[in-house]
């Protein structure tokens, strides 16, 4: 895997790092301050799952449910925390030299997002991001964060509390050098970020610092959601170093980072994951929920979707920013758009991305639900690069300010469309218990978007439309008509997806060829399935992508790290009826291994291995003459049990069967391990059925016919369930079996977080996709990606 980092000239390191090597020339052993008043140092180096403060030499082990995390620090290895199971329980002693007077504090944070701190709640709490305070004693000292990125240091000095607060965010995906002084000369207290003065304090006394437990990443007391910590830091903080004296702002200036922040999830998390999928699109760790708004610019589609990056829960969610050139390598970029306006303060919810000439001027715009702890709004964002990474919220949000009267409170998951010369925006709703769209007409002179209360399409009842419809989508397909979907909850078997085709009347309101809805999936009800599709034209091709939730309990997701992933894509189109046909995006087939298994025109009775493929991301494509006996594949298999698919001519049945498995079990009471579903047309005698499945670790995406398809998510358990065979009852005429292991997977090529820079300053050339600057030497070249020049080690 080719490992990118900014590449820039090292600059010289704090006074820190320097007295850091003395201590380290002068033994661990030493029990005196070095010359420049260093009393305490706790870089975050980790040897044998521990740190080591480098004056006492005492040594404290990091916990967490995964392994300490190691990644390029600002001073040496910085320590990646998870964001709701890692911390370190350190110590401190009475340090301070007798009669100090006088203390500087220095630490290094990078983080990408703010802390959850409670569910649901707005608060003014604040996360202890490191703290070693006694209230009770009136002793010691904390950083902390809110979850709104206000940040503050807390200390006591001649027995009084002190603090200091800052009202503007810590910045994110960059180094943030707190530093916090105790000065008695001038009886100030001074707190700096990156050498910058952001608050002070009167103080007058010594500062107390007595021996007292030292806590990085959660402070004395937790918020717990589940199993989740919602109090806990998510992000790198490396070196922690105390002084007897007050260090004036000339030196602290001077501090600077010696790499780029990486907030990378590092590989190493879930190498042995053998249920985490690595060809469908999903964030690089914790939680995603709907996927929404697809573009392709640069080279790549861009996918966003919804995000916490603080645990694998729900919760104050983000705009999320996937990437690939192919649809099936992803790579992770920046959250693209985070709670923090009035308007959008509880979470930045489900929407779309959409370009349009008059509204955006030709770009990719966002426009999103926002909503503030007491209602929904749909506010809009546009982008500051090419490259979509960075994104700018309109001073005049929201654009939607709330419901229209006489519709319930939920009001979310807007989607921009235009027919002829006139835009619009539907919204999700409820009206009379029944889901329903809203719809709101651009005005050209006004620039602004109606809120009347019209409505763009009503679903019949609720147990056929659900009482409410989220992620309302309407594409006008190549022969005109038009499609929409809607993703209904409470409908008589639950959530699903559900499309309909029509017409956009000259008022906006959609008019449905037949107000009987159809289901986009072969096998969905109660959630199950892929739901939410983000739909998306490009290169002639209509691509659906959807969220395929995992269905497990919480502690399985605490476990695992990671909940739910994305289809992978399918190119949608209609018959001449109006009937959504599906098969695997084209592109796909770039998976494909070498080699693989290939057999033609035979008869099939019994069993037939597929080696030399087995494992579990692996592709399977066969077409079988239909008659009266059943046949299909087996997969997971092991000396125990095995997982099937089984097309049973004589009802028309398909039946997908994990039941024997050893598996996490996420749908007990509702399949119990038993997927059955009958296909929408009855098969034939003599008729071809051809039968394609993608087997990705803990997902199977399935397509009949090229017309049919359906996703289903399981988590075997057994390490050595990778058997794979096609099967049939008696005699089956195969025309054609084959199977590929799948290769690819995740380049390496992380979140970025780095500085622009003149390309003028070294030639470029082109090599596969990417610009480089010598291309004879990939170890050692510098590469540019996304207008930011890289190092590849």
């Amino acid at each position: 895997m080719i490992m990118i980092q900014k590449f820039d000239t090292l600059p010289q390191r704090g006074l820190s790092a320097l007295a850091a090597g003395l201590l380290c020339a002068m033994g661990a052993s030493a029990a005196v301050p070095s010359q420049d008043g260093i009393v305490a140092l706790y870089p975050m180096d980790v040897q044998n799952g521990q740190i080591t403060e480098k004056i006492s030499g005492h040594r404290y082990g990091v916990q967490g449910h995964f392994a300490p995390e190691n990644l390029p620090g600002a001073v040496g290895q910085a320590l990646r925390f998870d964001g709701y199971t890692s911390y370190i329980e350190a110590s401190i002693g009475d340090v301070l030299p007798a009669g100090s007077k006088d203390m500087t504090v220095s630490v290094w944070l990078a983080l990408p997002c703010y802390p959850i701190v409670k569910i649901d709640e707005q608060t003014a709490e604040k996360v202890a991001v490191l703290s070693c305070l006694d209230e009770t004693k009136k002793t010691g000292f904390g950083f902390f964060l809110g979850l709104d990125g206000k940040y503050s240091f807390r200390t006591y000095v001649g027995g009084w509390a002190l603090d200091i607060n800052v009202d503007t965010p810590l910045p994110v995906y960059q180094w943030n050098n707190l530093v916090a002084t105790i000065d008695s000369s001038t009886r100030k207290a001074k707190l700096y970020l990156n050498g910058q003065e952001v608050g002070s304090s009167n103080c007058n006394g010594a500062p107390s610092l007595a021996a007292a437990t030292l806590r990085f990443g959660h402070g004395t007391t937790d918020n717990f959601s589940g199993p989740f910590r919602l109090n806990a830091f998510n992000g790198l903080i490396d070196e922690l170093a105390v002084y007897s004296r007050a260090i004036p702002q000339s030196e602290i200036q001077g501090w600077t980072a010696e790499n780029p922040a990486d907030l990378d999830i590092p590989a190493s998390r879930f190498a042995n994951d053998i249920l985490r999928p690595r060809f469908h699109g999903m964030p690089a760790a914790a939680w995603t929920n709907e996927c929404h708004g697809m573009w392709y610019a640069d080279g790549r589609y861009h996918l966003f979707f919804q995000k916490n990056a603080d645990g694998p829960y729900m919760a104050r969610l983000h705009w999320g920013h996937i990437t690939s050139a192919n649809l099936y390598d992803w790579t992770e970029e920046p959250i693209a758009i985070a709670p923090g306006e009035w308007y959008d303060l509880k979470g930045c919810w489900s929407g779309c991305v959409f370009s349009d000439q008059e509204i955006t001027g030709g770009k990719p715009n966002i426009i999103y639900t926002g909503v503030d702890y007491a209602r929904a709004m749909i506010s809009q964002a546009t982008p500051l690069d090419s490259e979509l990474i960075k994104w700018h919220k309109l001073s005049s949000n929201p654009i939607i300010d709330g419901r229209p009267g006489g519709l319930s409170d939920d009001f979310r998951d807007p989607y921009f469309f235009r027919n002829g010369s006139n835009a619009y925006i539907i919204v999700g709703s409820s009206k009379n218990g029944v889901g329903t769209t809203t719809l709101h007409r651009y005005d050209p002179s006004t620039k602004k978007w109606s809120n009347n209360g019209d409505l763009f399409f009503t679903g019949a009842s609720a147990a056929q439309d659900g009482t409410f419809w989220e992620m309302p989508n309407v594409t006008k397909m190549p022969d005109g008509k038009w499609l929409f979907t809607a993703t209904p909850l409470n409908t008589s078997t639950g959530v699903r997806t559900i499309y309909y085709t029509g017409s956009i009347a000259d008022n906006g309101t959609f008019q449905p060829s037949s107000k009987i809805p159809k289901n986009v999936e072969l096998n969905s009800r109660d959630g199950f399935g892929l739901l939410s599709p983000t739909i998306y034209q490009h290169d002639g091709k209509t691509i659906a992508i959807g969220i395929v939730p995992d269905k497990l309990s919480a502690q399985d997701n605490w476990n695992l790290g990671w909940a739910h992933c994305y289809s992978l894509p399918r190119e949608w189109s209609l018959d001449t009826q109006g009937n959504l046909l599906q098969k695997p995006f084209e592109g796909l087939q770039g998976m494909r291994a070498a080699g693989g298994y290939t057999n033609e025109n035979f008869v099939l009775n019994g069993t037939q291995s597929l080696a030399p493929v087995s494992g579990r991301a692996v592709e399977l494509l066969g077409e079988f003459k239909v008659g009266s006996t059943p046949f299909g594949f087996r997969f997971f298999k092991n000396s125990k049990a095995e997982a099937t698919l089984t097309y049973t001519p004589t009802t028309g049945e398909m039946v997908v069967d994990f039941s024997r498995l050893a598996r996490l079990v996420n749908d007990g009471g509702v399949y119990g391990g038993v997927y059955r579903c009958s296909l929408p047309e009855f098969l034939r005698g003599g008729s071809t059925m051809k039968i394609n499945v993608f087997i990705d670790h803990s997902i199977l995406d399935i397509f009949i016919n090229d017309k049919w398809a359906t996703s289903i998510r399981v988590f075997p358990t057994d390490t050595d369930a990778n058997g794979i065979e096609a099967f049939a009852g008696g005699d089956v005429q195969v025309q054609s079996l084959r199977a590929w292991t799948l290769q690819g997977g995740n380049t390496g090529i992380g979140e970025i977080s780095a500085d622009p820079f003149d390309e003028a300053d070294a030639p470029v050339y082109t090599l596969d996709g990417l610009q480089v600057a010598d291309p004879s030497n990939l170890s050692s070249g510098i590469y540019l990606r996304a207008g930011r020049k890289f190092i590849v080690k």
